[in-house]
């Protein structure tokens, strides 16, 4: 729900809330002020899916294909390989307006008082008399800067860069590794001529070798680089869902459509213990009565799986799978009254008759 509102003051129309009086309407109006009082809606409870995609981007080494002959590895990949995993599936809720709950609010005019009525942009009733809540906004993803790749040819000596051949290169690289791994054995277990006196003097020249073998080794090995990017998937549901897909991913092509096969699925399970979408209730008269008509939202649990992999369970709100009933009638009549609704369920957060 957007944040920007409508503030409905019948400023220079003064109302009072003796009058006040709700119907629904058979149809959906345009929400805002009539000649008789407000037309508003209620919620229906949207939810968004928030998904972290991690991209790993395999590059093989230059001297991949020596690998063999001169370290003696057979497990070095020799082709470039894109891959795609989900590290986070965040759940978070919003609200849109529900066309079957379009109501009007009647009041009569007069001298005394005046009602302040808070839509949101779409016309969903926020707040009567009072501040609307505000639906705390969902946090920024911000990717991590990418650590600023090292340059390993600055550890290669003149007579690797000279040498004739890539294969002559490789060969010189791999003395240059078993060269500094005999290296980090003599200064650990002491044998080296030059061990330094001082302890963190040792430790830095221990930690300057790992970094430099390191890099040596990427030319043969390859490297990988990662990527974050954030995606939001929407869903209204209206009923219970029965294992139903929710999305899917591809190891090698990320997110798919839902009817890609290349893509695992992850399915998504709605379930409403108390089956209010099969129930019937009886919409309280509010001619007779007065006051607002608010969401009661009933309460679903939602399962994500992976395949038969699952993932996480949540219990939550939400307006559409619960009732509608009337509020505050009689304190609206006879006292100065707030009213707060919880933006993504128009359920009563707060009443209060002064």
């Amino acid at each position: 729900m957007r944040n920007h509102r409508w503030l409905l003051a019948l400023g220079f129309w003064l109302l009072t809330i003796s009058g006040l009086q709700a119907q629904p309407l058979p149809a959906p109006m345009k929400p805002g002020r009539t000649p008789e009082g407000v037309v508003y809606f209620l919620p229906k409870t949207v939810l968004n899916f928030h998904l972290l995609l991690e991209q790993q981007t395999f590059t093989p080494g230059e001297f991949a294909r020596y690998a063999e002959r001169y370290l003696h590895r057979t497990d070095i990949a020799q082709e470039p390989l894109t891959t795609y995993t989900i590290s986070d599936i965040t759940i978070r809720q919003s609200a849109v307006r529900d066309t079957s709950k379009c109501f009007n609010v009647r009041l009569k005019s007069g001298k005394s008082e005046t009602a302040e009525v808070r839509l949101s942009d779409d016309g969903v009733l926020l707040a009567v008399n009072a501040e609307p809540l505000k639906t705390p906004a969902a946090p920024t993803f911000k990717p991590s800067p990418r650590p600023k790749a090292d340059d390993v040819h600055r550890y290669l000596p003149p007579e690797i860069l000279t040498a004739g051949s890539t294969a002559k290169k490789a060969e010189l690289t791999a003395q240059l590794i078993f060269e500094l791994q005999e290296r980090r054995q003599q200064l650990i277990t002491g044998e080296a001529d030059d061990l330094p006196q001082d302890e963190q003097q040792l430790r830095y020249l221990v930690s300057e070798i790992d970094r430099q073998h390191q890099a040596l080794m990427t030319l043969f090995t390859g490297s990988t680089s990662r990527d974050t990017t954030a995606h939001m998937l929407t869903l209204c549901p209206e009923r219970e869902m029965k294992r139903e897909i929710l999305f899917r991913l591809s190891q090698r092509l990320g997110l798919v459509d839902k009817d890609d096969l290349a893509g695992t699925p992850y399915y998504i399970t709605i379930e409403d213990p108390n089956h209010t979408d099969t129930l019937k209730y009886t919409l309280p008269d509010g001619k007779k009565e007065g006051g607002f008509y608010v969401n009661q939202p009933g309460t679903v649990r939602l399962t994500l799986q992976r395949e038969d992999q699952p993932l996480s369970t949540h219990t939550l709100p939400m307006a559409q799978f619960g009732f509608v009933t009337l509020r505050g009638g009689q304190l609206f009549k006879r006292y100065p009254t707030r009213l707060q609704l919880h933006p993504t369920t128009g359920a009563v957060e707060y009443l209060h008759a002064e």
